[in-house]
């Protein structure tokens, strides 16, 4: 009896290891079909790039089509979170107070909330800040940094007309020429689409404190891209408006403080109390960095550009948006909670921003 117990256990364990060793080759066989595939796709594309930056973004479109059709959903503004989604809401209506506290400063104009990345130029364009007068009290233009983030055409016209150039224009020089919003060029190099910021200031920001940019890894660079633009940054007035990323301290709120103090620096000179104002911009990178995904090695497009898998192809989604979006693709990858829990974890967070006396 002990014999042949002993002799069913040989077979199942047989048996077992026939099925681990043919599961292991289906998923082998699946990462080879799907590594040939992406192989293939950059082997043979039928759109040849001659050029690091292409600036219209529609002829990425017949290679790489699941992340061109993505891209093209920025235009939807239909997400709604708690207190933010797509839409374009204006901010000094919700909160009025900004039109005193911003007095002096372009933004006490119009200030509305962003919507997705393809609507960046037409934004921009219609905006008060760009048509009426600048910073204390010019009558002319905002100058034409104020381009630097919003589409491919910014580094194409910085190569032809030189970095300077591009920065000490007047914003209106330069609006015939953007015509395509933010886009692959701006996070890609053409021709062999590696992850690649197309801004200057950000390797300028690395190099000042002897860093290279060029030698960060995949990961890093999947948060870099985003960090050429959503960052803090000032102009340098006396430089021709020089795009400036004040990192020389360190990432943090006091880093940038103390950097700003050390050159004297100020955005503008409040009308009623005649005090020299210091404006954060947007800086998403410098604020993720403090906080634990960023610690955990988590990048910008783990969250809001997450994968997605469509048989044996796995491609991000440039459909750029609130991780709250897809928890399912986003959250739940590490966190086990159901959805609406973490999307309550969330909200919790941000009520404690929103009510806070400090805001």
């Amino acid at each position: 009896m002990a014999k042949q117990l002993k002799k069913w256990q040989g077979w199942l364990l047989f048996a077992g290891a026939m099925v681990a060793v043919f599961l292991l080759g289906l998923i082998c066989s699946s990462l080879l079909e799907r590594r040939a595939e992406v192989a293939s796709v950059f082997n043979n594309r039928r759109v040849q790039m001659n050029d690091s930056i292409v600036a219209q973004n529609e002829k990425f479109a017949e290679d790489f089509p699941r992340e061109y059709q993505t891209w093209a959903m920025t235009e939807d503004t239909t997400f709604k979170s708690l207190y933010n989604g797509s839409q374009e809401k204006d901010v000094l209506e919700m909160c009025p107070e900004i039109v005193i506290i911003w007095d002096g400063y372009a933004f006490s104009r119009e200030y509305n909330t962003p919507r997705g990345h393809r609507h960046c130029i037409e934004d921009l364009r219609k905006i008060l800040r760009t048509g009426s007068p600048g910073v204390d009290g010019q009558t002319d233009m905002q100058p034409g940094t104020c381009w630097t983030c919003k589409g491919p055409d910014v580094p194409r016209l910085m190569r032809e007309k030189g970095t300077n150039a591009f920065y000490a224009a007047k914003w209106s020089d330069w609006g015939d020429q953007m015509m395509n919003s933010v886009g692959c060029s701006d996070c890609h190099d053409a021709r062999t689409m590696e992850l690649r910021p197309a801004r200057p200031a950000l390797y300028e920001a690395w190099a000042r404190v002897g860093k290279d940019v060029r030698k960060a890894s995949h990961q890093e660079m999947r948060s870099l891209v985003c960090a050429q633009c959503h960052t803090e940054y000032y102009f340098e007035k006396e430089n021709g408006n020089y795009l400036h990323f004040p990192q020389e301290k360190g990432l943090t709120c006091e880093a940038a403080e103390q950097y700003y103090d050390s050159i004297g620096f100020y955005d503008y000179i409040h009308p009623l109390s005649k005090t020299k104002i210091l404006k954060a911009q947007h800086p998403g990178y410098e604020m993720s960095l403090q906080g634990i995904h960023a610690q955990r090695g988590v990048s910008c497009a783990d969250c809001h550009m997450p994968y997605i898998s469509e048989g044996g192809v796995k491609y991000t989604d440039h459909h750029i948006m609130s991780p709250l979006a897809h928890i399912d693709r986003t959250c739940q990858t590490c966190h086990r909670q159901d959805a609406e829990t973490l999307r309550q974890n969330v909200y919790e967070r941000q009520k404690k921003v929103i009510t806070s006396p400090f805001v």
